[in-house]
């Protein structure tokens, strides 16, 4: 093995080791309190223009505001609203998409299944503070496209809480900004996920296999009602290493673009 090859190897163990063994695919509802700066000031000074690179980037902060509620506490009500609300940043997310060159991605509404299922289990009941009924995703091609989205997306809406992956990454390795908005039209709360695209193609693809061979691992062992063998815990060590190995190189192709391109 060349020294670069040791070299790669030794930083995937650090990671591993000192980042503990649970490594969990991000999920798009992690906006918890506790993870966040709480300040009534940050949505104005999100405004403001970011240097479109690394610097600028890093830059962002996470925070949130300090109570985010939807604007009806009755699912019905706030259902009934959602499609309006998916449309009105459809529209929005679309713009920004056509303004920086970057794809789009436009799901549709959370069914009402799982809307129920996430009020139940995860909320405690309060529909008011589910804020993923309406969401979309930005999809940059380099960090100033994506530095730009960001800024518009701020100032096209109210952001009322941000998340940089980027500047600290998921113990996997992945990277993205995510960012809560309160619609100008609706006064509904919304998501928005941005993603660089290279990241972006490992978590849908790749990394969306290693997620599910570990999930199948575990699932097997809890309806055994055992705990993990040796063996089993092996393989998803190892599954996790190759998740990390997929994401640093996924980031290194936008730190060393010049490099990489020669």
């Amino acid at each position: 093995m060349d020294i670069k090859g040791v070299l790669r190897t030794a930083f995937i163990l650090f990671c591993v080791m000192g980042r503990g063994s649970a490594i969990a695919s991000p999920t798009l509802n992690d906006f918890d309190r506790l993870d966040y700066e709480v300040s009534s000031k940050q949505s104005e000074t999100s405004k403001k223009s970011f240097q479109r690179s690394l610097s600028g980037l890093y830059s962002i902060n996470s925070w949130r505001s300090s109570d985010i509620r939807q604007p009806y506490s009755h699912f019905n009500a706030l259902y009934q609203v959602a499609p309006h609300a998916q449309e009105e940043l459809s529209n929005l997310i679309k713009e920004v998409g056509m303004m920086t060159g970057n794809d789009v991605i436009i799901p549709d509404v959370k069914s009402k299944e799982r809307a129920l299922s996430k009020i139940e289990t995860e909320l405690n009941g309060d529909a008011s503070q589910i804020t993923d009924l309406a969401r979309a995703s930005i999809v940059a091609r380099d960090i100033p496209s994506l530095v730009q989205a960001f800024e518009l997306v701020g100032k096209e809406s109210t952001l009322i809480a941000v998340k940089n992956r980027f500047k600290n990454p998921a113990p996997s390795g992945y990277r993205d900004l995510k960012v809560l908005v309160q619609l100008p039209e609706t006064g509904m709360i919304a998501e928005v996920q941005l993603h660089l695209d290279a990241i972006s193609t490992v978590k849908s693809g790749p990394e969306h296999d290693i997620y599910e061979q570990i999930q199948n691992i575990e699932r097997r062992a809890q309806h055994e009602s055992r705990d993990l063998s040796e063996f089993e815990l092996a393989q998803i060590s190892q599954l996790r290493v190759t998740s990390q190995a997929l994401y640093h190189d996924a980031w290194q192709q936008y730190l060393h673009p010049n490099r990489l391109a020669s």
